[in-house]
């Protein structure tokens, strides 16, 4: 499949740490690239935004934002999709793994659809 859309995958974290590194994989190794990952922690108290850090170091499409305030799980994710710049925008919660042609299969899908549902197994 050709990559000529640009997938932003917006992932709101808060204390994920024991899931993270898994997620974070499974989306950086997707089948179809990822253009951007934004990561936005909502004041974990955990190792969770060291563990992003590291990936930010050594990937230049993760990008990590984190608040001052608690915003809660709605509002973290509406800031944090604010945030994206792809064309299409893919949300991922911290304690998925998603199958490596995830992303692959829902843009196939989409067709002229402004949005495509997906379950999880």
């Amino acid at each position: 499949m050709k990559a000529d859309k640009k997938i932003s995958v917006v992932l709101c974290t808060y204390n994920g740490e024991k899931y993270l590194k898994e997620q974070i994989d499974s989306i950086l190794t997707q089948t179809y690239p990822v253009y951007e990952l934004i990561i936005q922690d909502d004041c974990s108290t955990d190792r969770t935004t060291s563990i992003v850090q590291a990936y930010k170091e050594h990937d230049d499409r993760v990008k990590l934002f984190v608040n001052s305030i608690s915003l809660g799980f709605n509002y973290n994710f509406s800031s944090a999709f604010n945030k994206a710049t792809g064309e299409y925008i893919a949300s991922a919660d911290q304690d998925d793994i998603w199958e490596e042609n995830k992303l692959e299969r829902m843009l196939l899908n989409i067709g002229n659809s402004r949005m495509v549902f997906h379950n999880s197994m």
